[in-house]
């Protein structure tokens, strides 16, 4: 029985390692996500921004084009982080 506790623990450790180093890990891949849209997505709202679309349709456009442009680099963005790279690019569009 001592042997199961062993390999009990031992799992028991390694699990307890693996979920901190994704604490760890899942933040700093997003900042990297976010660092390789920013570019891009200001880029896009200042094309945009010179349309005649409404803001309702130039913010679908630009979401569009960021998700298509992460797709293409092979960047996981979640829609969560495309809107934040839109929301952040028009503010600093309307402080530039």
């Amino acid at each position: 029985m001592k042997i199961f506790q062993v390999i009990k623990d031992f799992f028991s450790g390694a699990l307890k390692v693996f979920k901190k180093f994704l604490q760890i890990a899942i933040p700093i891949a997003s900042q990297l996500i976010m660092a390789e849209l920013k570019d891009f997505a200001l880029e896009t709202v200042v094309e945009l921004s010179k349309t005649d679309l409404n803001n309702e349709d130039k913010r679908k456009e630009a979401f569009k084009r960021i998700g298509g442009y992460a797709q293409a680099n092979a960047l996981d963005a979640r829609d969560s982080m495309i809107n934040a790279m839109i929301e952040l690019s028009v503010m600093y569009l309307k402080n530039a």
